[in-house]
């Protein structure tokens, strides 16, 4: 048995699609419910395609079970089961947001927005339930998987809206504010997560190329090109579009790589290692969770729980 944390492999690239097309559409019906509030077109101009995104998410949920019939199951304890509740508010996405597109009707998109906020939600405290993946159960993957959909959502408006020839500046200060919001909610999580002895090396090292790839492309670019638009009217358009390109981009893989890649168990550990000879016994031994232990001359120095593992590891001969 490897009691080294392993990467949990239940949820697969089609789970990370799930919470990537998920999010994506609950964020962009949300800022096209607040945009149609002026502009009623805005219901057909991208309305749809938030449906699409969240029906997409759902479809995947469907390819990844066994079977076909299994999701049925998941409407069945909303009281205590966040699955539950993120299938409940889904149907109340996919039906209140048909209506009033249909119907040209805001109140009824309003309503759909809010069932695709507590959709949103939904996910993120899925990820947080999730007790046994140290990168999921971090506090701060509700905030920052909620701020994560909502900018995914708005970026695909301000790119739908440079598409239509004009990006408002309501949507460049509401990027603007998310992605902030998002860089600071990313730095609580990383710096939780790689402070020493709170989580698998593995999940750290996953992290810390996750960190390399967000700040330049998920953050700095967008902060950068966002301030430019609103300093420099004439160039709205052009860098609107680049915000919302890397701004979305990063989003999307950042839940990628924490589903995919950062992902590892708890792993197993002993509180005290035994020893046959009395008074050899050592401390606590978590394999996989600190750096390797490296030869040196003052190897007997070390604790016999750090011996343990180096011997384990193959380090010591």
């Amino acid at each position: 048995m490897n009691v080294e944390p392993t990467h949990q492999t239940p949820w697969d690239w089609r789970a990370a699609m799930q919470f990537i097309s998920g999010g994506t559409g609950a964020g962009l019906l949300l800022f096209t419910a607040l945009a149609s509030l002026n502009e009623p077109a805005w219901l057909l101009r991208a309305g749809l395609l938030a449906l699409a995104f969240v029906g997409l998410g759902l479809f995947f949920v469907w390819l990844k079970l066994g079977r076909r019939l299994r999701p049925l199951y998941v409407f069945l304890n909303p009281r205590t089961s966040w699955m539950s509740r993120e299938a409940l508010f889904s149907i109340g996405v996919m039906i209140f947001g048909l209506a009033g597109i249909l119907l040209s009707s805001i109140p009824m998109t309003l309503v759909a927005a809010a069932c695709g906020l507590g959709y949103l939600y939904s996910q993120a405290r899925i990820l947080k339930e999730a007790r046994g993946i140290p990168a999921w159960r971090e506090s701060w993957i509700v905030p920052l998987m909620v701020l994560t959909g909502l900018i995914e959502g708005v970026s695909l408006l301000v790119l739908i809206a440079a598409f239509f020839g004009g990006v408002d500046a309501w949507l460049t200060v509401a990027l603007l504010l998310l992605t902030g919001g998002r860089w600071y909610a990313w730095n609580q999580y990383h710096q939780n997560l790689v402070a020493p002895g709170a989580a698998p090396v593995r999940t750290v090292e996953s992290l810390q190329e996750t960190h390399r790839i967000m700040v330049p492309l998920g953050h700095v670019a967008p902060l950068v090109t966002l301030v430019a638009a609103l300093l420099i009217p004439s160039t709205a358009l052009i860098f609107g579009f680049i915000a919302g390109i890397t701004a979305l981009s990063g989003g999307w893989v950042l839940k990628f790589n924490l589903m995919t890649r950062a992902a590892y168990n708890q792993g197993f550990a002993l509180a005290h290692t035994p020893a046959r000879t009395p008074g050899y016994g050592g401390g606590g031994v978590k394999p996989g969770w600190t750096p390797p232990i490296t030869r040196t001359a003052d190897t007997k120095s070390k604790v016999p729980g750090e011996l343990v593992h180096a011997f384990k590891s193959g380090e010591l001969d």
